[in-house]
């Protein structure tokens, strides 16, 4: 199949690619937003974990990743809940790390396992994604989860263009098996776009505002019984259904707004990058730079 991605371009799917991204555990991905909330108070943010599941797929592939990397780069964040994080907010959990509880659990989805069993892999490979270092390396490194999203959130809001991202990926290279870049332009580069990411999308009041008062909102139907946990196990969309099955959230969202938010009320897991770059095939902090 073809497939055009906003920020890498066009690409032809086949094999196993594609029948992941055919399973219907996979395409419920289109109907989680991967900012959460956020396109409820501005629909024109509204890039999914569909969207980035495949983008990061795409890099990965770019990158000259194996194919069983590929793979593990679909289906990482197969297990995200209804508006993405926003159930970490609502159960309090400051590690937001809710969806990988339940990868297990999803990653045994008995069509997801025959397509992966039909072309000669186990699910059970798969369980530890941190063992695929291009896909996932640890804060404060680049990887192809944490590039892409952080590329894809700033095109989506217009911060970045086409060219822009073109021109950093030509900075990215493979060093024994993870991503470093080749100069310190684009460490500095990619450390200030993701700090904008982080403190003026993620933190911009707009967001916090959005993600707060559908915390609110939810934890308040989980506590009188309008929705249960497992209703995030679908999507955006269902839970939205269920609850306004009980209440009218359009009505509850402008009462909230009308008195006010307290910013603080939000507790954000903190990020910082500080990537590595190859130096004479040496790999360098940018920090340790000069």
């Amino acid at each position: 199949m073809k497939y055009i991605d906003k920020i890498y371009g066009e690409f032809e799917l086949s094999g196993v690619i594609e029948e992941l991204i055919n399973t219907s555990v996979f395409q419920r991905l289109k109907n989680i937003h991967q900012g959460g909330a956020i396109f409820l108070f501005n629909p024109k943010i509204n890039q999914t974990r569909f969207d980035h599941s495949i983008g990061v797929m795409l890099l990965i592939k770019k990158m000259g990743g194996s194919n069983e990397e590929q793979i593990a780069g679909l289906i990482h964040d197969i297990s995200h809940t209804a508006f993405s994080h926003l159930i970490d907010y609502v159960l309090e959990m400051e590690e937001e790390d809710y969806h990988e509880k339940r990868f297990e659990e999803v990653l045994k989805d008995e069509k997801l396992v025959a397509v992966l069993k039909k072309h000669g892999f186990k699910w059970s490979q798969f369980l530890e994604i941190e063992q695929y270092q291009i896909l996932e390396y640890p804060l404060p490194n680049l990887c192809a989860d944490r590039i892409d999203y952080t590329l894809r959130d700033l095109f989506q809001i217009g911060k970045l263009s086409n060219q822009e991202i073109d021109w950093f990926l030509n900075g990215l290279q493979i060093f024994e098996n993870r991503i470093v870049l080749k100069s310190e332009e684009y460490g500095k580069w990619f450390q200030e776009k993701y700090n904008f990411l982080v403190t003026d999308y993620f933190g911009a009041k707009e967001n916090i505002e959005a993600n707060i008062i559908m915390t609110k909102i939810v934890k308040r139907c989980l506590e009188e019984g309008i929705i249960e946990e497992r209703y995030f196990h679908f999507d955006d969309f269902y839970l939205i259904e269920k609850i306004e099955e009980k209440i009218n959230l359009s009505k509850r969202i402008n009462e909230l707004k009308e008195r006010g938010i307290n910013m603080e009320e939000l507790k954000m897991k903190k990020r910082i990058v500080n990537p590595e770059i190859l130096v004479n095939g040496q790999v360098i902090k940018l920090s340790e730079m000069n």
